[in-house]
């Protein structure tokens, strides 16, 4: 393939110093492997894959992408090609590109149209060959504000002041680990009034959690056997306003957090997961805490799931049946067009037999980025005497209801409404 075909990426090899970089580079250059390599790389800048994992066979090497949270198989390659390419890597990388059973893990950069990425590389021996996972890794825009994270205005205007309230009691958080778990806990602690009272969040050494400004993280060590409680003595002579809990690891560690916030008059926040907010409430009950204390000292529940936006750029517009608009309990003529995605298949062509081009912008998936979906349930003394006597997840959320909750299926339709994701995304994320 002549050059000007070759993604014009400039490539940072690893190295102690720049001339083992240059060094490294120079190697790779004349490479056989060079090419697809540097292929495979912009692939990934440009499809914004969070992970790219590719498994040597006998035969081929299979190819996958992981975008905005889901799998998407790639074009398989020849075992031959796939060889010379890992290789390339493997010494842009720093490792040893002869090992091919034990785990290597390194790391490279590239500059890539204006942007500099950094892509670290793990390969592992398998039962059938080998395992290599490519992450890439750069600077995004911050996503640390609720309204960043996607949270309504009138949601924000709402817990705003629950969170800010000196009598609030207790602050749930929630959401599926690995789907925005760290970042619902930033982005509702962003949402408080940290220039005016004292926030601290008491934390496991080595799991401290990205830093918030101006909420000061406090570490026990269970190594030396301490837990969450042991700093709480010295940190009360510090008059804090608020303590936070991200993890809760029993009912016994629940009851004594419940128990200090009672005795100092110190509200709480804590994090559970939770695919929604009922669903967060029953997950504290399995941690067997005094269940009237934590009924009568919760204040409200956040939750959150991330949710793929469909593309702007290749997004299909269509009149909804009523029996959809039924079934998503939106009133007839409310809504004059939903939108789906189009999704991409090789040999497609348009109503002049001319073959169609995956969209530039999303690479034919359909959908680029993802946003929070959030809820926000408010206790009443309702659902407390639920909670207690009879907690189980339909009486809940009929009583949530009965009361104006607004539920995340609720959430999403006002999205699929606006157009700014698909039914088929809506219920992917509701029944995962």
């Amino acid at each position: 393939m002549p050059d000007e075909f070759i993604p014009p990426i400039e490539f940072t090899a690893a190295g102690a110093t720049p001339q083992e970089q240059k060094t490294n580079l120079k190697i790779v250059k004349p490479s056989p492997g060079f090419e697809p390599a540097t292929e495979l790389v912009a692939e990934a800048i440009i499809k914004d894959a969070d992970v790219t994992v590719l498994d040597f066979n006998p035969q081929q090497v299979v190819l996958r992408f992981q975008i905005d949270g889901l799998w998407h198989s790639g074009t398989p390659m020849d075992r031959e090609t796939g060889d010379y390419l890992l290789a390339t890597l493997k010494q842009l990388a720093g490792l040893d590109y002869r090992e091919r059973r034990a785990r290597q893990e390194g790391s490279f950069g590239t500059m890539y149209l204006k942007n500099r990425q950094k892509f670290k590389l793990v390969s592992q021996g398998i039962q059938s060959g080998e395992r290599v996972a490519l992450y890439l890794d750069y600077k995004r825009p911050p996503l640390d504000t609720a309204q960043q994270l996607g949270m309504r205005a009138s949601m924000i205007k709402q817990l705003q002041p629950i969170l800010n309230d000196p009598k609030t009691g207790m602050v749930l958080v929630s959401a599926v680990p690995g789907e925005g778990y760290t970042t619902a806990w930033r982005g509702v602690l962003d949402a408080c009034d940290r220039l005016t009272r004292d926030y601290f969040v008491i934390e496991e050494k080595g799991q401290l959690e990205p830093e918030v400004i101006n909420i000061y993280p406090v570490e026990f060590d269970p190594a030396k056997g301490e837990n969450a409680m042991s700093p709480i003595t010295q940190l009360l002579l510090k008059q804090p306003d608020v303590l936070a809990f991200p993890e809760l690891s029993d009912g016994d560690l629940l009851n004594q957090i419940i128990d200090l916030s009672n005795k100092r008059r110190i509200p709480m926040f804590t994090r559970i997961p939770g695919k929604h907010c009922i669903d967060a409430m029953l997950r504290v009950l399995l941690l067997k805490p005094d269940v009237e204390k934590f009924a009568e000292i919760l204040t409200c529940v956040v939750s959150m799931r991330l949710i793929r936006l469909l593309c702007e750029t290749c997004k299909i517009g269509f009149q909804p049946h009523p029996t959809l608009l039924q079934k998503l309990g939106l009133p007839p003529g409310r809504v004059a067009q939903l939108y789906k995605p189009f999704v991409f298949q090789p040999g497609m062509v348009d109503e002049n037999e001319k073959e169609i081009e995956p969209c530039p912008k999303c690479s034919g998936i359909g959908y680029r980025g993802r946003t929070g979906l959030f809820e926000m349930l408010v206790i009443n003394p309702e659902l407390r005497n639920a909670l207690v006597h009879k907690p189980q997840a339909g009486q809940l959320s009929a009583i949530a209801k009965r009361h104006g909750h607004i539920s995340m299926q609720m959430e999403g339709i006002v999205m699929v409404a606006s157009g700014r994701t698909s039914v088929e995304e809506l219920q992917r994320v509701l029944k995962s």
